[in-house]
């Protein structure tokens, strides 16, 4: 019984995550033709894409086109796309946004197939403010997709932050696959010894 404690202890050596903003500093990529679009307000340049991951929000009610990454078109037209660090799974999101608009926030798999995941409303106030959902079951995801959806706002989109909460999917080293040999042939000898008394 010690031994097959032993190698159970081995085999549960993948390690485990806390969870944790999975997104922080995941890749940004802009997909559309409507981004730095202020469609005639005054306003900031295009923020560079890596704020949206950077876990720094902006003073609620900053100007919608001031610091962000903002576009203005067609619902869906234009897309923000996070890719994680790691296949992460994801329980909670969070999303500062501008205030007036409704974001569709879908999730890529690990068999690269793309899912809805939630629709973010955030707080309706002025210029950015917060918005956050916690999901009915946790997705497990490798991206994160933004875009502006139906529902509310004026076509005039923008993001300032994006997060994403969960436990990155370990990936396993060499040492752990060491580990899990030695303790499945721990198991094994236990199995044998036991044969033989038998």
């Amino acid at each position: 019984m010690k031994a097959l404690a032993i190698a159970l202890a081995c085999m549960a050596c993948a390690g485990s995550a806390l969870a944790d903003n999975v997104a922080l500093n995941g890749a940004v990529t802009l997909t559309g033709g409507g981004f730095g679009n202020s469609d005639g307000w005054g306003g900031g340049a295009l923020a560079a894409t890596s704020t949206v991951t950077d876990g720094i929000y902006l003073p609620i009610g900053t100007q919608w086109n001031t610091g962000t990454v903002f576009w203005t078109g067609a619902v869906g037209a234009d897309t923000v796309m996070v890719t994680l660090n790691q296949t992460a799974v994801v329980s909670q999101l969070k999303l500062q946004a501008d205030n007036d608009n409704n974001y569709l926030i879908q999730y890529r798999d690990t068999a690269n197939v793309w899912h809805d995941a939630a629709v973010i409303s955030p707080n309706r106030s002025w210029g950015q403010d917060n918005g956050s959902v916690v999901l009915g079951a946790p997705v497990t995801a490798t991206a994160f997709m933004i875009s502006g959806t139906t529902g509310a706002g004026d076509n005039h989109f923008s993001v300032s932050e994006f997060q994403a909460f969960g436990s990155v999917v370990p990936v396993p080293e060499p040492a752990s696959y060491a580990m899990l040999g030695a303790g499945l042939a721990m198991l094994g000898l236990v199995a044998r010894r036991r044969q033989r008394r038998s």
